[in-house]
């Protein structure tokens, strides 16, 4: 099995795979981020198999392959040697929408992602109070967009992040990451995981509200919101 963080030239020979099948998992570096982890998720996704972002024998044989030999291990090149991967045609950049997500959560947690994603390129603006009934604020901070994205799910939950972070139901940190709609915190700042490596939060002025990478940026503490899960 390959997953979230492995390393070595099977990961590479993975990543070579993927972007032959025509799904992007970022550069052929033998690392199993989260861009490898979401071409995975896709391809899982694209052949109707559990998206779990994990390689084992279904996805494998979805790849037509039943491992891999180390005798195709993939070697430096300059794009002559036979185990070069072909790139993928280059698609227009684009924010990740909610339907890139099936969380089994149901349709609330659904709604939760979905409408938090919508807010991308909104204002960061510390402290900002929006009415929950806005069906499109101009401005967030980190609190603001988890309370309003929950009670157009139907959930009420507390403004301020220690109280957001105190309301959940604690999971790790580890899990989080790996878990749609969980919530991240830091003293001072919370953030909702997409479940493959990245968040979508109002991280601050220079920033706004966007879709950025979530790993070693000091996650103290996790969980879920109840009612969404």
């Amino acid at each position: 099995m390959l997953r979230f963080g492995n390393r070595g030239w099977e990961v590479s020979a993975l990543q070579q795979q993927l972007a032959r099948a025509g799904f992007n998992p970022g550069p052929v570096d033998g690392v199993f981020g989260p861009r490898t982890q979401a071409a995975v998720r896709q391809f899982q996704q694209s052949k109707g198999i559990s998206v779990d972002g994990v390689v084992g024998p279904e996805t494998m044989g979805a790849m037509g392959i039943s491992g891999f030999d180390r005798r195709r291990e993939p070697r430096p090149s300059s794009g002559q040697d036979g185990f070069q991967a072909k790139p993928p045609a280059q698609q227009p950049t684009r924010g990740v929408q909610a339907d890139d997500f099936r969380p089994t959560g149901g349709s609330r947690l659904q709604t939760f992602l979905q409408r938090a994603l919508a807010q991308q390129g909104k204002e960061y603006v510390f402290g900002a109070e929006v009415s929950m009934n806005d069906p499109s604020p101009r401005r967030f901070d980190c609190s603001e967009l988890i309370e309003w994205a929950a009670h157009q799910a139907g959930v009420r939950v507390p403004d301020g992040s220690g109280n957001q972070i105190q309301a959940t139901r604690p999971m790790s940190v580890e899990q989080a990451l790996r878990t749609p709609g969980a919530l991240l915190y830091r003293p001072g700042h919370i953030a909702i995981s997409l479940g493959d490596g990245r968040t979508i939060e109002a991280k601050g002025r220079a920033y706004g509200v966007g879709i950025f990478n979530a790993n070693g940026r000091g996650w103290t503490r996790a969980g879920v919101i109840p009612g969404l899960a």
